[in-house]
């Protein structure tokens, strides 16, 4: 079976269902799915996919990018990581919410990003603000 690194590095993309909740409320557990692509430039505000020390995969969001070293959060988690370049396997370009396609360069995406990243207070006041709102 093939790693999804090599997948990545043979075809250009890897695209697959999200598992986890750490991307919450960007990307539903198990419903969203996202499209991955191979890229040589990453930038703030990316959400890119790289795999940990101990070989798991994850999709988080940059937050800085510093001495070649990036730091990651998810949307629904308050602890920064730190990674290296030669983890990174690609970034998302495109992700399916509801079944309903999205880029990265759609305004509402955009404008979701740069509000959510503000800060890590900002990310605690928006969620619990969110979760008043959309209670399942």
């Amino acid at each position: 079976m093939s790693s999804v690194r090599d997948v990545v590095n043979t075809y250009g993309y890897y695209s697959a269902t999200v598992h986890g909740y750490s991307m919450y409320p960007l990307l539903i557990n198990h419903r969203d799915s996202v499209y991955v692509e191979k890229t040589g430039s990453y930038k703030k505000y990316d959400v890119a996919l790289f795999e940990r020390k101990d070989g798991q995969l994850v999709l988080h969001r940059i937050l800085k990018i510093k001495d070649g070293v990036f730091y990651f959060c998810g949307d629904n988690d308050f602890i920064i990581e730190k990674v290296k370049k030669e983890q990174l396997i690609g970034k998302m370009t495109e992700f399916s919410r509801k079944g309903k396609e999205y880029t990265v360069e759609h305004f509402g995406y955009r404008l979701y990003s740069r509000v959510w990243c503000f800060s890590l207070f900002t990310k605690r006041v928006l969620r619990r603000i969110y979760g008043l709102f959309h209670r399942a």
